[in-house]
C-alpha cells in the first residue's frame, strides 16, 4: 500500500511540474501575465526605450490628464532592428482598463528613433496613426482614476499592414500582424 501512494505521489508532482512549466512557458511567449502579444520579444537584441522615463517606472505628470504634454507622444529609441524589417507598429496600451489604447502608429519606417510630439494627423513621415480610445488620432497620455500599468510595445514587422486610418482594438491590432512580426520590446510606465 505504501509503494502505491508513494506512485501516485510522484505522478501528481510529475504532472504539477509539467502543468507548471507550460503556464511558464506561454507566459513568456505571450506576455500572459500582462495580456500583451509578444512573440520573439528582444529576438538579436532588440529592444526600446522611452527616454522621458525609466523602464518601470512613473510616467511623468506633465504628460497625464491636466499636463501640458497630455496629446504629446512619447519620443521612443529603438536599438537592434532586425534585418527584413519592413515597418515597426507602435502601441501604447492601459493593461488596467481592458486594454485601452492610448496610441497606435503603424507601418513606421525602421528607423532607430521616433520623435516626440508627433502632429495628431494620420498620416505623418513616421507612418499612420489611428485612432485611439479617446476618439483621437495619435497620442493621448494617461488620465486613471487609479494607480495602472502603461505598456509601450514597439513590433518589427516583415511586412506593411497597409491600414490608413480608423479605430481598432488591440486584438484586432495583433491578428493584423500575426504571423509577421520578427521581434518585440516593451517599456513599462506608470501612473496614477
Amino acid at each position: 500500500m505504501r509503494v502505491k501512494l508513494t506512485q501516485v505521489l510522484i505522478l501528481a508532482v510529475v504532472v504539477l511540474v509539467a502543468i507548471i512549466l507550460t503556464l511558464y512557458v506561454k507566459g513568456t511567449r505571450t506576455g500572459s501575465s500582462t495580456g500583451i502579444y509578444e512573440p520573439n520579444m528582444g529576438l538579436g537584441g532588440f529592444r526600446i526605450m522611452v527616454p522621458i522615463f525609466s523602464n518601470g517606472s512613473n510616467i511623468p505628470s506633465s504628460y497625464a490628464c491636466n499636463g501640458v504634454n497630455f496629446t504629446a507622444s512619447f519620443p521612443v529609441t529603438i536599438s537592434n532592428i532586425p534585418t527584413g524589417t519592413k515597418v515597426l507598429m507602435v502601441v501604447m496600451i492601459d493593461v488596467d482598463a481592458n486594454m485601452f489604447i492610448h496610441w497606435v502608429l503603424i507601418d513606421a519606417p525602421p528607423v532607430n528613433y521616433i520623435p516626440p510630439n508627433l502632429p495628431h494627423l494620420s498620416n505623418t513621415s513616421f507612418g499612420y496613426q489611428l485612432i485611439n480610445d479617446f476618439g483621437n488620432v495619435g497620442f493621448n497620455g494617461p488620465c486613471p482614476p487609479s494607480r495602472h500599468m502603461y505598456v509601450i510595445v514597439v513590433y518589427a514587422l516583415d511586412s506593411r499592414l497597409g491600414v490608413t486610418g480608423g479605430k481598432y482594438t488591440y486584438a484586432q491590432l495583433v491578428n493584423l500582424i500575426k504571423g509577421h512580426v520578427l521581434a518585440t520590446s516593451t517599456w513599462i510606465g506608470y501612473y496614477g
